[in-house]
């Protein structure tokens, strides 16, 4: 048996739109342009912002080792070499 959906019919009209002149779609051409801009820059903001946070947390979690012994020299080959004291 198959289902019978009741059909809807609306009642609709052409409304024409009033005429815009140039300064007035240049003005809109102009706002929807600097919101862009604006959501360009605060994007911006926010990636520069997040990157400086990871820095620090990454800064921080290195400081929080705990050094071996007093570390004199250091120096950067393919690994890390300190130079410690007795």
């Amino acid at each position: 048996m198959a289902d019978q959906t009741e059909i809807e019919v609306v009642d609709a009209e052409v409304v024409e739109l009033e005429p815009r002149s140039s300064a007035q779609l240049a003005q809109a051409t102009a706002t929807q342009a600097a919101l862009v801009a604006a959501g360009g820059i605060a994007a911006g903001i926010a990636t520069v912002a997040a990157f400086k946070h990871r820095k620090t947390v990454r800064a921080a979690r290195r400081s929080r080792k705990v050094a071996v012994g007093d570390v004199v020299a250091s120096r950067r080959f393919l690994v890390d070499v300190h130079v410690l004291r007795n």
